[in-house]
């Protein structure tokens, strides 16, 4: 029951949310903006697309090369692409379906690879904030106006002691581990090794942005994949005459707002979030709410079928043309670094 209700409920979420933001929209409106698309920037921004996802696999490359694993940037790309297709079907599997098909194909543990992907979650964590002040900075009075009817507080003197009650106990927790001799026999059931195998796999990906054979081209990537994400929305902004009329900084502004959507609401394929988010900022450049909100949705038809079409290029590559490597474990005894 719970596995059906976390598989349904972004579903049905993202659904309920689309409907309410196009509860006023006609979808001869949405059809006119198709006929009215310059399908040249379209194709501009697939290319833009099958780009970002080459420099995706560059970068993931990077942490897998740090374990002593040699994979080709292809099938890095082919995992991460069979990843994103099975994120948009069910919100959270991507990352999963990745680490498992670097596995079957290039004998990379499973759990060092869920660590090295978490490694890179967090830095993009940190990127993200970064996008994020940066467009605060320069768009403050429009996203003032965007967060104005909800009120921000800091949170009450309870809520900082449960803050640092919580990272002490964590702090405690991980302390205690290190003090545990994993080598004592009641440690050696199967079960008991295949945790402590995975937990040692984990902590090894999770640290492999610290042996890098190359931290400049990674930071370089990392930039590379952000400005690209910014290019991809501004060629398809260039699709309308509506969208290519708006100031340049709208695009760092929709970028930023469905990024925070897909991080605080994840729906399949940022739909229902997306809609209403995107919507509500293009009402911030002086477009009527139906209109930004059919806007809204051809940016995302468009986005979400482009991502669709290579992504499951991606996956059927993956499934049927890649081969089986042997697995590479981490070894299991002694004391977790």
């Amino acid at each position: 029951m719970t596995h059906l209700l976390k598989r349904f409920l972004p579903l049905g979420l993202g659904i309920l949310l689309l409907i309410y933001a196009l509860r006023n929209v006609s979808f001869s409106a949405i059809g006119e903006q198709f006929q009215r698309a310059d399908y040249r920037w379209i194709l501009l921004t697939g290319l833009l697309t099958a780009c970002t996802f080459l420099l995706r696999g560059m970068r993931s490359r990077q942490p897998l090369l740090a374990l002593g694993y040699k994979p080709t940037t292809f099938r890095v790309t082919i995992a991460l692409l069979a990843g994103t297709m099975a994120g948009m079907i069910i919100p959270g599997s991507g990352e999963l379906t990745r680490c498992a098909t670097l596995q079957r194909t290039d004998g990379v543990s499973f759990s060092q690879a869920v660590g090295a992907v978490l490694a890179e979650r967090v830095l993009d964590f940190f990127v993200l904030l970064g996008v994020v002040s940066l467009t605060f900075v320069l768009e403050f009075a429009r996203l003032q106006r965007y967060f104005g009817g909800y009120a921000l507080r800091l949170p009450t003197t309870t809520g900082w002691w449960l803050l640092a009650g919580g990272l002490l106990l964590a702090g405690l927790l991980l302390w205690s581990v290190r003090l545990i001799d994993f080598t004592h026999p009641r440690w050696q059931h199967p079960v008991a090794q295949r945790i402590i195998t995975f937990s040692r796999g984990l902590q090894t990906g999770l640290l492999s942005l610290r042996k890098l054979p190359q931290p400049g081209l990674f930071i370089l990537l990392t930039i590379l994949n952000q400005a690209m994400a910014w290019l991809m929305t501004y060629s398809l902004m260039m699709a309308l005459p509506t969208t290519r009329a708006l100031p340049l900084l709208s695009v760092l502004t929709i970028e930023t707002v469905a990024l925070l959507g897909g991080v605080l609401v994840p729906t399949q394929g940022g739909i229902g979030t997306y809609h209403l988010l995107v919507g509500r900022v293009l009402m911030l450049y002086g477009l009527p709410m139906t209109q930004a909100t059919v806007l809204a949705t051809f940016l995302h038809a468009v986005g979400f079928f482009l991502n669709l079409i290579i992504s499951g290029i991606g996956f059927l590559i993956a499934s049927f043309s890649l081969g089986k490597a042997p697995v590479r474990e981490a070894t299991s005894t002694g004391r977790p670094a």
